[in-house]
This record gives structure tokens, C-alpha cells and sequence, in this order.
């Protein structure tokens, strides 16, 4: 579950129905006398949806019957894993995007994420696609009865028009993000088969038409196809994502990212109770992820995860914090083409370091040939900034180190971590911090 999912508790039934009176019809009690509700029943599913927007969010929800109604946790996780790729995206940007807009493939009858992304984000606005009249109509007036038609649009799509169709519309606009909840089953069958091996979540029934939950091919195949028009509309938009409800649809998507040469790509996994889920993220931008957003730790996802955007390299514990990060300006200083200004470690993404420098090469000065082309005269040769972007942006931070090796004689090893946040070259992240890492050991007297 995301950490800032408030509903990592579970719910206090009784006193949310004292907050939505329609929920107290449908509150049980079990033998040992906690008030519940039964998740077998539709209606009080409706009602706690509606309860729980109604509490914590301010929100109205109307839902006519036949079409999926949110479980208001799941879907939240997704919209705040968003909030943080897009905070990651623009902290180092000294311009950032004056509008954030999204496209929700797939709104719904209930317009569930638009509604709950312009509670928690005032400034953000959404085009929601929605190939289902009943359902385009239900969201309209979901998104009317809560004051938000200035910040949330619907398009009507066919299913003839490409899935990311306002991206292949307006020319005007720069998207910042895509998001969708693709159709879960190939068929009928799919559906049934799935229905006799488990229970609907939360072990309560399903309540989707068939176009919310059917597509040929299933999830993968209707992912796969949003990778292949991202290919065509790379510039429109920052970030590609959708959930996925299935670890196997999470190989197909990766090995048609993979196909398409995409190596900036982002993985998360999502847990509310017994339901686990993912989401994947790909940009055609140059804008890096931190491995905290990009990199879940488990063990199911190894095999599928982008390379890191983060290296480490640990020194002997024999001098003081200020020493090592002398000698790393030394070293930067000593770089052509390479600038760095101290950021504000309260604004760091992860635990606030010690300090932290944002770093930025505006060519490769460091490697063995670019320094024989210098010194040939031959400058020309030696890759430019291209209209004022630094070719590399990073951050330098020292870290506490982790794992049994950590320490020397009871005394911690001094961490550098260097974090890639700029750029489209891994090789040139890669050849930078290893001479830094380097010629900071160098400077330390021989250590690394």
C-alpha cells in the first residue's frame, strides 16, 4: 500500500456510518461483536464507496447499475504513486510545466481518478476517454454534481479510434501523463474461469459490464497497444502509465517496451489487503526516476525492472563527513563543462541526507579519448549542450550505508550515492561516476 494511503488501517464501519447514514442499513456484526458490512452485497459496496468519498474526500458518487463501482483504496494508491512521479519529474526543473494534464483511457461511469486527483491536486486537469454511452454520461454528471467541468473533460471514442485518441488531436497541448484501468479478461470464459478459482475482491461480488472488463487479447494485449501508439505520439506527453492487474501482463509490457527500445520505464507494486497490483510508467523524455519509484523490491519483479538510476560507492571510515565532500568539489572543479549548486536536503525525495549537490555536464570532458581530442585540438568532435540542456544532470549525496559490509571495525563506511536525473545517455551516468567515484578515492589517499 502506498504509505500516504490513509486507509492502511482497517475501517472503523460504525463510525463512518455515523458520517454516511446510508451505509448503518447494510452494518453487520461479527460474533465477536466488530461491526462490518457484507462485500457480497452490491449495494453496501455502493454505499461504502460512497461513504468513504463523502468522508475523506468531499465527493458525490452516483454509479447506475451494471457498471463498476471503485473500491476507493486500490484506486487511490494509483493516483498518489502519480502525484510522486510527477513531483520526481520536475524537482530539478527550474522551469516547471505551468498546467499538469492527464488522460485517463477509460473513465468510467464513476470518473473515480479524475475525481479523486483534482481533490488531492487543485491545479490538476484531466481528459477522460470513454468508448461507453451509458457510462460517458454517468461521468458527466459525476463530474457536474461536483463542480470540477472546468478541470475534467470526457471524449466519447469508438472502438475504431487509437486508445491514446486526444494525444493524436490537439498539437497545442503538452500531456503530462496518461493513466488507465485496462479491461481485466479476454472473455466471457476468462470471466468465469476466474470467478470459480477465487472470489471477486474483497471476496465480494463484480458488478462491471462487459466492455469495463472484457478485451480481446486482455489487459496485456490492450497495454501493449497503448506502448505501440506511445511510439508515434512520443512528444505529446511525459509519462505513459497503466495498472495492471496480472504479473504476466507485467512481462508482455516490459518485452514490448523492450522491443520498441525503451529503456526509461518505471514499476511499482500496489497492495490494499489481498489484492495486489501494478503499475508501469515509460517516458520518451530524458527525465530519470529515482530507484525508490522505478524499482520495487520484490522479488517477482527482478527479472523485469529497468536498470538503476542510482550507483554507490562506499570509502573507509578513516575521515569526516566534511573531508569526503571536499574532495568531491575538488574533483568536480577539475571537470570542464561541469557546474554544481547545493540543494536543499529537506527537499530530497528519500531520507534527507547530509547534503546534496545538483550536478550538470554540459559534454563528456572526463573520458580517456574526449581528453586526447582536447588536447589534439580537435574539440569539435566532443558531444554539445543542445539548446542549453546539460547533457547530464545528476545529484551527489553522501548516505548511510546498508548490509553487513557496511562497516570496518564498528565504524560506518563514508557512502557516496550519485542519482541520474537528467539525461539520455546510461553510458555517459555510467563512465561520470566512475571516474568521480574515482578521483575521489584518489583524493582520499588511495581509498574506495
Amino acid at each position: 500500500m502506498h504509505p500516504r494511503n490513509p486507509y492502511q488501517t482497517p475501517l472503523d464501519f460504525e463510525n463512518l456510518a455515523e458520517s454516511f447514514p446510508p451505509l448503518s442499513v447494510h452494518l453487520l456484526k461479527t460474533q465477536d461483536g466488530r461491526p462490518v458490512i457484507d462485500f457480497k452485497s452490491v449495494e453496501a459496496q455502493r454505499r461504502l464507496t460512497e461513504a468513504l468519498l463523502h468522508r475523506d474526500f468531499g465527493l458525490k458518487l452516483s454509479v447506475p447499475a451494471g457498471r463498476l463501482c471503485p473500491a476507493v483504496p486500490n484506486r487511490l494508491n494509483y493516483i498518489l504513486w502519480i502525484q510522486d512521479l510527477i513531483q520526481a519529474s520536475v524537482r530539478y526543473d527550474e522551469l516547471r510545466p505551468e498546467r499538469t494534464i492527464g488522460i485517463d483511457i477509460g473513465i468510467g461511469a464513476s470518473a473515480i481518478y479524475p475525481l479523486l486527483a483534482c481533490k488531492l491536486e487543485p491545479n490538476w486537469e484531466f481528459i477522460g476517454t470513454e468508448i461507453d454511452e451509458l457510462s460517458q454520461q454517468s461521468a458527466l454528471k459525476n463530474i457536474s454534481q461536483n463542480e470540477l467541468s472546468s478541470r475534467i473533460r470526457v471524449v466519447k471514442t469508438s472502438e475504431h479510434d487509437p486508445i491514446l485518441l486526444p494525444l493524436f488531436q490537439d498539437d497545442g497541448v503538452m500531456y503530462t501523463f496518461t493513466m488507465c484501468n485496462p479491461p481485466f479478461y479476454s472473455s466471457s470464459d476468462d470471466v468465469e474461469r476466474s470467478a470459480e478459482g477465487k472470489a471477486f475482491e474483497p471476496n465480494g461480488v463484480c458488478t462491471g459490464s462487459d466492455n469495463e472488463m472484457i478485451v480481446e487479447g486482455g489487459e496485456a494485449a490492450f497495454v501493449r497497444r497503448i506502448v505501440d501508439e506511445s511510439v508515434n505520439v512520443s512528444t505529446r506527453c511525459r509519462w505513459f502509465t497503466s495498472m495492471l492487474g496480472k504479473l504476466s501482463s507485467v512481462t508482455e509490457v516490459v518485452q514490448a517496451l523492450r522491443t520498441h527500445k525503451v529503456d526509461n520505464y518505471a514499476i511499482t507494486e500496489l497492495i490494499q489487503g489481498q489484492t495486489r497490483r501494478w503499475v508501469i510508467a515509460w517516458s520518451f523524455t530524458d527525465i530519470r526516476l529515482p530507484d525508490s519509484l522505478a524499482r520495487p523490491t520484490s522479488d517477482s519483479l527482478r527479472q523485469f525492472l529497468p536498470l538503476p538510476n542510482e550507483l554507490q560507492q562506499p570509502y573507509q571510515p578513516t575521515l569526516d563527513h566534511i573531508s569526503i565532500r571536499s574532495a568531491l568539489e575538488g574533483v568536480l572543479k577539475n571537470i570542464d563543462g561541469v557546474t554544481f549548486t547545493e540543494l536543499d536536503s529537506k527537499d530530497s525525495p528519500t531520507s534527507s541526507p547530509l547534503w546534496e549537490l545538483l550536478v550538470k555536464a554540459s559534454r563528456n570532458s572526463w573520458s580517456r579519448s574526449e581528453r586526447r581530442k582536447k588536447n589534439a585540438g580537435n574539440a569539435a568532435t566532443e558531444s554539445k549542450t543542445i539548446a542549453g540542456i546539460p547533457a547530464l544532470s545528476c545529484t551527489i549525496r553522501e548516505v548511510s550505508p546498508l548490509g553487513p559490509s557496511s562497516t570496518i571495525d564498528g565504524k560506518s563506511k563514508l557512502v557516496l550515492q550519485c542519482s541520474w536525473v537528467r539525461g539520455r545517455d546510461r553510458g555517459l551516468f555510467e563512465s561520470f561516476w566512475s571516474h568521480v567515484s574515482r578521483k575521489v578515492g584518489v583524493a582520499l589517499g588511495g581509498q574506495s
